[in-house]
């Protein structure tokens, strides 16, 4: 039942309600209407109707997961690189030809024998266009007799360490080195 001040609105006039009271009575009760509205439980408050939206939501959400297939992604990096042996160098996105090491390639392998000895079925496989992943990726794939071409995605290499790339982490983070003075000078920390 509506509350007696909106009844009495409407049963004191015998056209109906111009557009401006209807869209008024429609929309959220002034002040004093809304006050009596909670205390009666006939109105609900916004973190009410929120709470509910989000309940209805979850329900929708879990009824909608059974049909949903379940997805799995592995993120794996590459196999230990030429690059890498020279350690306390920086290595980073731009450097994409540098190989894989000996030590790189088995990694690889073993990598590809876990995957068949676990089972994983693989639908898709996603590699950046450094040497180092594509090979890594390949390696892999033939290890885990996984069928799947291998697509190259640009936009998956690490990102570069710009200016830094190739020079010595002692040298680029001792006091003064290039990091420190960039975060002094954008006061970062």
């Amino acid at each position: 039942p509506l509350p007696s001040v909106v009844r009495a609105t409407l049963r004191g006039s015998t056209r109906p309600p111009r557009p401006g009271v209807a869209s008024a009575l429609l929309a959220s009760p002034p002040w004093w209407l809304t006050r009596a509205l909670l205390a009666s439980g006939r109105l609900v408050s916004p973190q009410r109707r929120l709470a509910a939206w989000d309940a209805l939501q979850r329900r929708a959400d879990q009824r909608a997961r059974g049909s949903r297939r379940r997805v799995r992604v592995l993120l794996i990096r590459h196999g230990e690189s030429e690059a890498n042996l020279q350690a306390g160098q920086i290595v980073g996105g731009r450097d994409v030809a540098t190989p894989l090491s000996a030590t790189g390639e088995e990694q690889a392998r073993l990598l590809g024998e876990r995957l068949l000895r676990d089972g994983l079925r693989v639908d898709a496989v996603y590699a950046s266009h450094a040497v180092r992943a594509r090979k890594t990726a390949d390696i892999a794939c033939a290890a885990a007799a996984i069928r799947q071409r291998v697509r190259i995605e640009p936009r998956l290499v690490e990102f570069s360490q710009g200016s830094l790339e190739r020079r010595w982490r002692a040298e680029v983070y001792a006091a003064g080195g290039p990091v420190l003075r960039g975060i002094a000078a954008h006061s970062l920390f």
